[in-house]
């Protein structure tokens, strides 16, 4: 049948422009060297953050670059953070921990947090971290070096996600795949056109005259998906900003339980798109046909005798073998994408619903929506 002819079609374009994009993502590579030693400050905001107190704490003491600094914020916790945080940095006099004050109204807990920080912070660069984020010892000298080899003003990059539950497994790996499939990696690196970006909160690596000239966090005060919202006003003040593959140098466990997934990406997913119902509903359409349907067809397929059916299915496959292998996520998680797209639907529509009735998804003591 015709339609089956350009579905493959269809979705032969989308393997070759997600091929296309894994060669254009830039990768931090070892060896590089730092011009000088300037300062730079690391910078972890932490709320209810003792279960990750000791890795974070010891990933940053063994960097490799010699002129550094760590300012950790305990916003608020009441999970024993603050007496973690003293056993963990004891001793180390890189290590300052900074008392949060509460949050202004209208702020955003965690943007109050790295605003806090950039304050405090002495460093020519900042990195702001999140605390599930462990970085290899070669980290911040690599990145600082790539930073000043491209004259970048933002270097940002999704890590390598350590994945404990299934609904991780499906979810979690999804933002590599809606990167390196729907975003443009030519225009976000190369242009300064702000629609074209993509940012991950964990690992922020900013020069400082420029994150100062924008207004630091204290502009993006009130924005629930802060990282990009940022990056965005660093474009349109005319700053240089890449996104770069840094999945060798870094990892985060995002999420430890089957809930943190659904909680957290239900207070993002919907706030990404803007609040649209139209996109959302554009979203789930797109997923549903293109990622969800071929798994039917498979299974059709078999019964049918209509091997051509089995192609859209081998198809998707190939793409996000293509993403994970160049994300170092695990491969099997490749022959999972139609649960993955039906899991990501489901999220999105539930977000959605949340939102039009008024509901707030609460999140460590606070309440967004």
């Amino acid at each position: 049948m015709v339609w089956e002819l350009w579905f493959i079609a269809i979705l032969s374009i989308f393997v070759a422009i997600t091929f296309l994009h894994s060669l254009l993502l830039p990768s931090l590579k070892r060896g590089m060297r730092v011009v000088g030693e300037p300062l730079v400050s690391i910078l972890v905001p932490m709320r209810n953050e003792q279960m990750n107190v000791k890795g974070m704490v010891s990933s940053l003491k063994k960097q490799t670059y010699p002129n550094f600094e760590v300012l950790i914020l305990d916003d608020e916790s009441t999970d024993g953070t603050r007496d973690a945080l003293n056993l963990a940095t004891y001793g180390d006099n890189r290590f300052r921990i900074v008392t949060g004050s509460e949050k202004p109204e209208g702020w955003i807990g965690k943007v109050y947090a790295c605003h806090q920080l950039g304050q405090q912070a002495k460093g020519e660069y900042l990195l702001y971290i999140d605390a599930d984020v462990r970085i290899e010892p070669a980290a911040v000298e690599t990145a600082l070096a790539f930073m000043q080899r491209h004259k970048l003003f933002l270097l940002s990059g999704f890590s390598r996600f350590l994945l404990p539950t299934w609904l991780n497994q499906l979810l979690v790996p999804m933002q590599h795949f809606i990167v390196l499939f729907h975003l443009p990696i030519a225009l976000a690196n190369w242009t300064k056109w702000p629609a074209a970006t993509a940012a991950h909160g964990g690992f922020m690596f900013f020069e400082r005259t420029a994150y100062e000239a924008i207004g630091g966090h204290e502009s993006v005060h009130s924005e629930i998906v802060e990282d990009v919202a940022i990056s965005k006003r660093m474009k349109a003040n005319g700053y240089k900003m890449w996104l770069a593959n840094i999945t060798e140098f870094c990892s985060c466990t995002m999420y430890e339980t089957n809930e943190g997934v659904w909680k957290g990406f239900s207070k993002n997913i919907y706030n990404g798109l803007g609040r649209s119902v139209g996109m959302a509903t554009l979203v789930i359409i797109f997923y549903v046909t293109m990622y969800v349907f071929p798994a039917i067809l498979l299974v059709l397929a078999l019964f049918l005798d209509q091997p051509l059916w089995l192609v859209p299915y081998a198809l998707i496959t190939l793409q996000a073998l293509i993403v994970y292998r160049t994300t170092r996520e695990p491969l099997f998680l490749a022959f999972l994408l139609p649960a993955s797209a039906l899991a990501l639907v489901l999220l999105l529509g539930n977000a959605m619903r949340q939102s039009l009735q008024g509901q707030q998804v609460e999140w460590k003591g606070r309440f967004y929506g």
